[in-house]
């Protein structure tokens, strides 16, 4: 009898820092601390309620798709980055966004990026609001998304020309 493994390789971004790289490798592995995965190390956490929306259990998922907080965000990176809407099921979903045939080779790149960029924002913003009672915008949270997307694109990819305007339009990338 053989057994035939398959291993999943996540396709890393290579303009991001490794801190988002590997946040999104983690939560595709459903390895990061959110209350469910907590919960199934037998360690509880309070109610275990999406600290966003308040009216689901955390998970991986839902903290990154299904919360209304979430949705809101990818809907306005969809219309800035001038693709289609983005709806996402699962967080595997959500790193299969820049493969679609809607988007030009040219984007693609700069698309995962800003996907990975989004989680690490969504992962970040879930902290404050847990550890420092914090309030959370979700235009708070795009405006971050688009000024680190732009540092980091501008300064860790071969596009330094590229401008803050362009940036923001979603020209000449």
């Amino acid at each position: 009898m053989y057994f035939v493994l398959t291993t999943y390789v996540m396709d890393w971004c290579g303009w991001v820092p490794s801190k988002c790289n590997i946040l999104v490798w983690r939560a595709d592995l459903k390895r990061i601390p959110t209350a469910d995965a907590l919960l199934k190390r037998g360690i509880m956490i309070g109610e275990g309620l999406c600290p966003f929306c308040k009216s689901a259990p955390e998970s991986v998922d839902h903290i990154f798709t299904s919360c209304f907080f979430a949705a809101v965000l990818w809907q306005k990176i969809s219309r800035w980055c001038r693709i289609p809407p983005i709806f996402a099921f699962s967080f595997k979903d959500l790193l299969d966004i820049h493969k679609g045939g809607h988007i030009s080779v040219k984007e693609r790149a700069v698309i995962q990026g800003i996907i990975y960029i989004s989680c690490w924002s969504i992962w970040a913003s879930r902290n404050r609001v847990i550890f420092s009672n914090s309030e959370f915008k979700v235009d708070k949270v795009f405006s971050d998304i688009k000024s680190l997307g732009f540092l980091w694109y501008k300064h860790r990819s071969r596009c330094s020309a590229l401008s803050w305007v362009d940036w923001c339009k979603f020209v000449n990338m």
